[in-house]
């Protein structure tokens, strides 16, 4: 059986050239306090189209947010499966 949910950017709601996107980059685990493998799994994966995935880079979810506040209520409403350490570091 097919997964019949729809790819789309979890910031922007492209459809186009999707890309998996860490929410928070693996680079940044000593940063938060977590061990690398919470945020290497697919708790801390999501899709996101190349250009917000590329701007975005191993900025941090706040950091993000900040520079596109409009971004956040199309990640909350997308991003479903996240670990409860990864919601935890985004702050949602």
């Amino acid at each position: 059986m097919k997964n019949k949910t729809k790819k789309i950017c979890v910031y922007c709601k492209s459809e186009e050239h999707l890309t998996v996107e860490h929410v928070v980059p693996i680079s940044k685990w000593q940063e938060f306090g977590v061990k690398r493998r919470v945020l290497d799994n697919k708790s801390n994966r999501a899709w996101a189209c190349m250009k917000c995935n590329s701007e975005k880079g191993s900025m941090s979810p706040a950091g993000w947010f900040k520079i596109h506040p409009e971004y956040k209520k199309n990640f909350i409403q997308q991003a479903k499966y996240l670990s409860d350490a990864v919601k935890k570091i985004i702050g949602i």
